[in-house]
């Protein structure tokens, strides 16, 4: 368990600069931006079909952010899957210790448990961190709009809470239903190397191709392959309504929220991607112990 948990350590040193440096210096640019909106602001236009008070405000302002960074994580594990099954492909030595080689299944299960945890978490921070920052730009609006005040304490605190409960299980979900599209890309990069994103999308595509000319299925949406990966690569979250919070007419409520996700999943496709994802990430490992050098 030990040497695991140091695998995962490794994995987080050596791509700590995409999930912890990269954002930091983000968080570092909106808080530049909002101080300069305190320090020269100028409001000259008013919210007709707008929030109804600041802390509607504030909650439209969180909303973008959750929707920005669960983006951001998204496509940053994307590229960190085609990478890193193949980036110490010569080296199965843990850390520093070189004597004390790992087996290629736990190399890649410490990647995946990365990609599932640590690296989640740290974009998870940069969430709330962003949430901290949104009350800036709130308190000068409201500050500057006729009948506006800036939320309370308890009110930000509160919403802070829910937003962070919101994330954590948009970030949760949508990284176990979105895994085995990790698995294949990871086997595509254990194989091909850096050419396994383009991979990943041309070899479905070639498959989806040769179904419609054999099947001599040429409707829009396409056939059965292509049905099937739309309907697996869609995850909804239209459970937030960002209009419906600028206008003021629902809250970031995390219970409805939480609630209304899990209800909306299909539980059973989610448990067969989870086996596929098991069976991707395996195949990877035996080809790696088989066919890359050592």
């Amino acid at each position: 368990m030990r040497a695991f948990i140091a695998l995962i350590k490794r994995e987080y040193i050596e791509h700590k600069l995409a999930f912890v440096v990269a954002p930091m210096v983000l968080i570092g640019l909106m808080l530049a931006a909002a101080l300069y909106g305190m320090v020269g602001h100028s409001v000259d236009a008013s919210f007709s079909n707008g929030p109804s008070s600041s802390l509607r405000l504030y909650e439209a302002f969180l909303s973008v952010s959750i929707a920005g960074w669960w983006i951001y994580l998204l496509i940053t594990l994307t590229f960190y899957y085609a990478n890193a099954f193949s980036a110490d492909g010569r080296n199965n030595a843990m850390l520093f210790w070189k004597s004390m080689p790992q087996s290629d299944l736990k190399i890649l299960s410490s990647k995946v448990a990365a990609g599932l945890t640590i690296f989640p978490a740290a974009i998870l921070v940069a969430t709330l961190f962003t949430a901290l920052i949104a009350y800036l730009p709130t308190h000068t609006v409201a500050n500057l709009l006729p009948s506006f005040s800036p939320p309370s304490v308890v009110e930000v605190m509160t919403t802070l809470l829910n937003v962070i409960a919101i994330a954590a299980a948009l970030f949760v979900l949508s990284l176990l239903w979105f895994l085995p599209f990790y698995g294949w890309i990871g086997l595509l990069g254990t194989m091909f190397g850096r050419w396994a994103i383009p991979l990943s999308v041309l070899i479905p595509g070639v498959v989806s191709l040769f179904e419609a000319i054999a099947m001599r299925n040429f409707q829009r949406s396409g056939g059965y392959v292509w049905q099937f990966l739309q309907n697996r690569l869609t995850f909804g979250i239209d459970t937030i309504d960002f209009e419906a919070v600028w206008e003021g007419t629902g809250r970031l409520e995390a219970g409805p929220v939480i609630t209304q996700m899990l209800v909306q999943i299909d539980w059973i496709s989610m448990i067969g991607g989870l086996a596929a994802a098991v069976l991707l990430i395996y195949a990877a490992s035996e080809y790696r112990r088989r066919f890359v050098l050592a």
